[in-house]
């Protein structure tokens, strides 16, 4: 039964993904320039969703897309020929240290196992090599943060595990194997959601 229904908000996910993706676009459009001006050689990206960011992607030797739903990378299979990979960012299926780039967009809050995809990106990440991140955050709003408690397993369902209270934030400026560079974006949007955005890099030593 766990698993049919695990199957189900998968498939669920993948419908709504592209909304989301819409409702933000302006935001993420944002991040996608920024990549385009900073990554190169061997990239991987780590749920890679529908595939929203491959045209931003000009300076590499070798994109791999990795996501655990298999919707959506059915979705992105139709968009291009890259290697795309069906695997959870906990369990990356990869020799160590052959990647130049790793990137995030809006992932590390439907990861369950944080601290481990954090170390398997230090795994596979040549020496010098850069993780580029786009995330959301909890904000200051502890009000907001209470309130959202209440409906936050609704949320999940539909958004695929999406923990709106991650505080991705604090996750990326505890990583000990390299040194973080962190700004924040601000939304009205997603401020009203208690939520703000973050991106940047951490470079690995």
């Amino acid at each position: 039964m766990a698993n049919l229904i695990y199957k189900f908000r998968m498939k669920l996910f993948s419908i709504i993904y592209p909304f989301i993706d819409d409702i933000s676009s302006y935001k993420n459009q944002f991040f996608r320039d920024y990549i385009t001006k900073n990554t190169h050689g061997v990239i991987l990206e780590i749920g890679s969703g529908n595939g929203a960011n491959i045209n931003y992607y000009k300076k590499y030797n070798k994109l791999i897309l990795l996501d655990k739903n298999i919707h959506l990378l059915k979705k992105t299979q139709l968009l291009c020929n890259h290697n795309v990979i069906l695997a959870d960012s906990s369990h990356l299926p990869f020799k160590e240290t052959i990647f130049d780039n790793i990137v995030s967009s809006l992932v590390l809050c439907s990861v369950i196992d944080k601290q481990k995809t954090i170390r398997e990106m230090n795994r596979v990440l040549k020496p010098a090599g850069k993780y580029f991140f786009w995330e959301h955050s909890i904000s200051k709003n502890k009000f907001i943060y209470h309130m959202k408690k209440y409906i936050i397993f609704i949320w999940k369902f539909l958004t695929g595990g999406c923990d709106y209270n991650s505080d991705n934030h604090k996750l990326i400026k505890s990583i000990l194997w390299g040194k973080s560079k962190i700004y924040i974006k601000k939304s009205i949007l997603i401020k009203f959601l208690g939520m703000t955005y973050i991106y940047g890099v951490v470079l690995k030593d």
